[in-house]
């Protein structure tokens, strides 16, 4: 042997092994997902070549086969897109959150029309933390059945977790007033949770964002929001206008699994010494049932909520003499009936509908409750309004007139303009006050002719889907209603 001493032979290779073992990353797996809107099951999914795909069950399964340390977030919207959300609100999907389990869930713009005591019910209910940090109730009182932020365990390592809601991406540092809440203004929520959740002795800060689905982002709108304030590691969004994760100053930006149909693996990095995040990887998982199999505690679970779901909505509201279609010819027979319908419940001198409410015919015969919700999709209540004569008027003249049914009215128009309005009664009076019905969908914006001329006008807060329902309710057997409300030369 060479005059070299063993240890002094070793040393180099101990180095390499040290060094080796410093440059090896610390990782926690977090799975987000988002506006799965009651999507309970796997389905056949066209845009995966028809496999089945989506859904809990499977979801579990891949959560349970991630080995390294973990754990899952929902970005919010439980319950608009199928029978077994409308019905519990979005009960259901809560309690596959659980079954899971999810370490925290937001709510999201969607759950914005849940009223308070909705959502009261819902969080007391669900063993998943609800967050919603800059959610107030319209008294300004923060509502106390939510959480503002959460501190997960991960790895041994503890996450805060905090969520916002952005109504206006124009503007969401600028409170804003709903119909039951009021969001406070991004920036300062974020500073009070994020302060709040470092005093609790998070290493690390993921932000739950949920961006009105109506607003147009890009990357931009991230940058300019994240660039001044605290620091937040993560964002976790449910904007679909982001397909892919990205640096925004110091935080990176990615994107949740949307519509149970696809899972978000987030892979965080982090530096052994100091537990600073160094690196992100994502995925966008597909949920494959053939290639995760389902949970079948879940699959039970889940059948359970299907059942009671397709009882209800087989239940009979009813029943037509004659179909209703959305259109024949120049009339619009769906329409012209709900519109009646209003008026009758109401007890108004008329009512109005945009054609945009109606989405499919109704068959003659027996309606069923979910035939009745196909057809008014639109959460839609009915506001009450009095306006004058002469106000009415000028009003419907500012209303496109190809875009809606009345009742109570005749509207006689030449060259595309409108010409007058008549009552059943004769022509308008100017000086008389008129009682509409007419959807919220119908008046919603600020600029609305009709609302903005309106003396006085109030939500009903009933559904219009209830409101018909109740027509039915007080007709054996229902006509089709009489057209010609729109007389064009």
């Amino acid at each position: 042997m060479s005059g070299r001493s063993l240890p002094a032979l070793l040393l180099p290779a101990l180095l390499l092994l040290g060094a080796g073992a410093c440059a090896r990353k610390e990782e926690i797996v977090v799975f987000a997902t988002a506006r799965t809107q009651g999507r309970l099951w796997a389905r056949p999914e066209p845009s995966l070549k028809g496999r089945l795909a989506g859904g809990f069950a499977v979801f579990k399964k891949l959560y349970d086969a991630e080995a390294r340390p973990k754990f899952a977030l929902d970005g919010g919207g439980w319950y608009s897109a199928t029978p077994e959300g409308w019905l519990t609100r979005g009960r259901s999907t809560l309690d596959c959150l659980a079954a899971v389990p999810y370490a925290a869930a937001a709510a999201g713009m969607e759950e914005l029309s849940l009223t308070p005591r909705e959502l009261e019910d819902l969080a007391k209910a669900s063993p998943t933390p609800l967050l919603a940090s800059n959610l107030y109730l319209k008294s300004n009182r923060k509502p106390d059945f939510l959480r503002s932020q959460q501190l997960v365990r991960a790895g041994g390592r503890r996450i805060g977790v905090f969520s916002l809601i952005v109504a206006a991406a124009s503007a969401p540092n600028r409170a804003r007033y709903l119909q039951h809440y009021k969001l406070e203004k991004a920036s300062y929520e974020t500073e009070k949770a994020v302060k709040a959740l470092r005093d609790g002795g998070a290493e690390l800060i993921v932000l739950l964002l949920s961006v009105n689905p109506r607003e147009r982002t890009d990357r931009a709108f991230y940058k300019e929001f994240l660039a001044r304030g605290p620091r937040v590691d993560v964002v976790v969004t449910d904007d679909p206008a982001i397909d892919g994760p990205f640096r925004a100053g110091r935080s990176w930006v990615v994107p949740a699994g949307l519509e149970a149909l696809y899972a978000a693996r987030i892979v965080l990095r982090l530096d052994p010494a100091s537990g600073r995040l160094s690196d992100v990887d994502w995925d966008r998982v597909p949920l494959l049932e053939e290639k995760y199999g389902q949970d079948q505690a879940l699959l039970k679970l889940i059948a359970g909520y299907r059942r009671a779901a397709s009882a209800h909505m087989s239940r009979p509201v009813g029943r037509l003499e004659a179909a209703l279609p959305l259109a024949a010819g120049a009339d619009t027979p769906l329409a012209d009936f709900a519109a009646d319908c209003m008026r009758r419940w109401a007890r108004t001198d008329a009512a109005l509908i945009g054609l945009s409410e109606p989405a499919a015919g109704l068959s003659s015969g027996t309606v069923t409750v979910g035939e009745l919700r196909a057809a008014f999709p639109l959460d839609s209540s009915v506001v009450f309004v009095k306006i004058r004569g002469d106000d009415l008027e000028r009003a419907m003249a500012a209303v496109p007139l190809s875009g809606i049914s009345v009742s109570g009215l005749r509207l006689f128009a030449r060259d595309g303009a409108l010409e007058r309005v008549e009552t059943e009664r004769g022509p308008l009076q100017p000086a008389r006050v008129y009682r509409l019905a007419v959807p919220d969908s119908f008046v919603g914006g600020r600029d609305n002719p009709v609302l903005s001329s309106a003396m006085e006008f109030a939500n009903s807060r009933r559904p219009l889907r209830e409101v018909i329902s109740w027509c039915f309710s007080r007709q054996r057997s229902i006509p089709r209603p009489a057209g010609a409300r729109i007389t064009r030369n």
